[in-house]
């Protein structure tokens, strides 16, 4: 498998590094411990909701696993001779899971629809000033300045059928604060590997193998049905593996890392993440509301934030908090 579909199709690839034995087309449990808080592509920026989502929808581009981006529904993408203008060139022969055609249009509503006021995508594309059709396959991002890093930022931004979401009165993203849900909440239309079969918030959702998936023939599908589960507990996940209820899970608790190693036709799949987790410091205030220096902001002074740096144990956090699963 292509590094491209290592990280696209990661149930997936989580199926055949946890559950030892030959990848065979068939159905498996995947086990979290939170679920996809909507289906609304465009709702909410959070990872076990993109985790779900990208099995369903496809954004222009993907990011393998080992950072590089890959074609997906866009083949190629350069900066125009204006370089404020970024052309993306689509790939044709796609199909939403209704039948409908993928085309220019839906890309431009769903960028548009992506900057509305509810989306918590919309930061990722501050600096896109407007999105415009060349041709059916042919698309032009035009951006406050030049913006070189414009394909990293689509690798999240899923692209939703135009027609599929005026028909259902789900043009505007769902108000997720205001609990106020649309069609897609709990509905979707992509273009990707898996069609949902069903779908119980917080329970299970059911996904199968999309039959008119683009990339049949060229990427393994050996997952023929996914049944993601949540189960919020820690000892009660680790069991479900164990005793083969489910056939793998995601968010490993750390201290049960060995136990699942040593147990017979197990496998756990260890790797950096792109994530870092750090201290982030008020430094632009005059005064901290939080401390009990007066009319003064500690942060502000060099020497205090140098102190706190030398203080931090990063090995002792790295063996201890993070059972060595981490890398400072």
């Amino acid at each position: 498998m292509s590094g491209a579909w290592k990280a696209r199709l990661l149930a997936a690839l989580m199926a055949t590094t946890l559950v030892a034995g030959p990848a065979v087309a068939r159905p498996i449990a995947w086990a979290r411990t939170g679920d996809a808080l909507t289906l609304d592509p465009h709702s909410q920026n959070e990872g076990p909701t993109h985790n779900l989502l990208q099995q369903i929808y496809e954004p222009l581009i993907l990011r393998e696993y080992t950072g590089k981006l890959q074609p997906t529904l866009a083949v190629s993408w350069k900066v125009t001779a204006d370089p404020s203008v970024w052309e993306f060139k689509l790939r044709q022969g796609v199909h939403f899971h209704n039948g409908d055609p993928f085309d220019a249009d839906d890309v431009v509503f769903s960028i548009e629809r992506s900057l509305q006021p509810n989306s918590d995508m919309k930061a990722i594309l501050s600096s896109v000033e407007a999105v415009t059709k060349v041709d059916d396959y042919t698309v032009h991002f035009k951006t406050k300045g030049p913006n070189p890093i414009l394909p990293d930022q689509l690798t999240t931004i899923y692209i939703m059928d135009k027609e599929w979401s005026e028909a259902n009165n789900t043009v505007t993203v769902e108000d997720y604060k205001a609990r106020k849900d649309n069609f897609a909440t709990r509905n979707a239309n992509g273009t990707g590997p898996y069609v949902v079969v069903s779908r119980e918030q917080d329970v299970k959702t059911v996904l199968k193998l999309f039959d008119d998936y683009w990339g049949k023939g060229q990427v393994p599908l050996g997952i023929e049905t996914i049944t993601y589960v949540t189960i919020k507990k820690d000892e009660t996940r680790v069991a479900a593996l164990l005793s083969g209820e489910v056939d793998f899970v995601q968010d490993m608790p750390v201290q049960d890392i060995e136990r699942v190693q040593k147990t017979p036709g197990l496998r756990v799949n260890l790797g950096q993440e792109n994530r870092s987790i750090f201290l982030g410091m008020n430094v632009g205030s005059a005064d901290l509301q939080s401390d009990d220096v007066q009319a003064k902001n500690p942060f502000a002074d060099k020497r205090v934030r140098q102190a706190i740096n030398v203080a931090i144990d990063r090995e002792g956090i790295r063996r201890a908090v993070m059972r060595n699963q981490s890398k400072p």
